[in-house]
């Protein structure tokens, strides 16, 4: 074999030499079990509302009892307070961390409005445009939005005074760590069960906005009077609403309208009896300013709907 000679020119880095190298992109860490709960929730979601009127035992219960579409709501509600953290300690600086909370609030309230304010008449029909006088203030994500801007102000404010670590390690650690989160917690339990059992709700009417029922522009008035009440035509909360909203800007076709008293084919949705009281005919925020799964857990059996088919003492309707 012929030998080949020849110069060749090496290059020895040495030791001191700095060698370039492409640095890594810096991705933020994700919370993989919180991605994952995510999406089964949306997959719930889509479950819960393209299935829900076949099956109504995992659709929205009509007003007591909790069936799988109820769990949704607090399953998103969950996952945006876990979520808090994690983003707002990326954000040493207390006023930009504000800055940030406040755009994203207002992003999700513009985004409620856009597809739950009535605006979009999709999948029904394929038009766009809402009358003001009866746009819906409140949705789910509008309640997401403000939900997420009070815990995050919490948190913000609160995070200079917590404690990291607790040396002892108790069983009462928790509290201790986060005790500016238990008493805004507390104070709002307070403040919303005050309300609830607190305010009086006189009697109300409504006119009836809907061009297939044969009750359209009638009004109708809700004999209430009462204080305490957790049935679905004289509970606070929804007097609240239709005070601080108007009774034009809440929900229109309420879960109620599947209850026994409405309907003949309760659970599922159906025509309304001749007998029907006439607070079935009437709107409800189920996402409103008190709105809690609260109100329906809470009642009683006294509470539970049972109405006469022939006379309702709640209701009567305005000549």
């Amino acid at each position: 074999m012929a030998e080949i000679k020849g110069e060749h020119n090496v290059h020895v880095v040495s030791e001191e030499e700095p060698v370039s190298a492409k640095p890594l992109p810096n991705k933020p860490k994700r919370v993989a079990s919180l991605d994952i709960f995510r999406g089964l929730t949306v997959a719930l979601m889509i479950l819960v509302d393209d299935a829900g009127d076949q099956w109504p035992v995992i659709g929205h219960a009509p007003w007591n009892g909790c069936h799988l579409a109820d769990f949704v709501m607090p399953f998103f509600l969950f996952i945006v307070g876990m979520a808090i953290p994690l983003s707002l300690k990326k954000i040493p600086n207390k006023l930009l961390a504000v800055k940030k909370v406040i755009v994203r609030t207002l992003k999700l309230l513009f985004w409620g409005l856009l597809l739950q304010g009535g605006f979009s008449h999709a999948p029904d029909h394929l038009s766009y445009g809402v009358d003001v006088k009866h746009i819906r203030w409140c949705g789910i994500l509008q309640r997401i939005a403000l939900a997420y801007l009070v815990v995050s102000l919490v948190e913000i404010i609160s995070r200079s005074g917590q404690a990291r670590d607790d040396p002892e390690h108790t069983n009462l650690s928790i509290v201790k760590l986060y005790y500016w989160h238990w008493l805004v917690a507390a104070c709002i339990v307070i403040v919303y069960m005050t309300l609830l059992y607190g305010i009086h709700v006189p009697d109300w009417t409504f006119t009836v906005h809907n061009p297939d029922s044969i009750y359209n522009g009638t009004t109708f008035t809700v004999s209430c009077g009462v204080r305490g009440k957790l049935d679905p035509p004289c509970n606070a909360v929804g007097y609240i609403d239709r005070v601080v909203l108007g009774i034009n800007h809440v929900y229109k076709k309420p879960a109620w309208r599947k209850s026994e008293a409405c309907t003949m084919k309760s659970p599922y949705e159906g025509p309304f009896k001749k007998t029907a009281p006439a607070w079935c005919y009437a709107p409800f925020e189920p996402e409103g300013i008190l709105r809690s799964r609260l109100l329906q857990k809470s009642q009683t059996w006294r509470y539970r709907l049972y109405y006469d088919y022939e006379y309702s003492p709640f209701v009567e309707p305005i000549p």
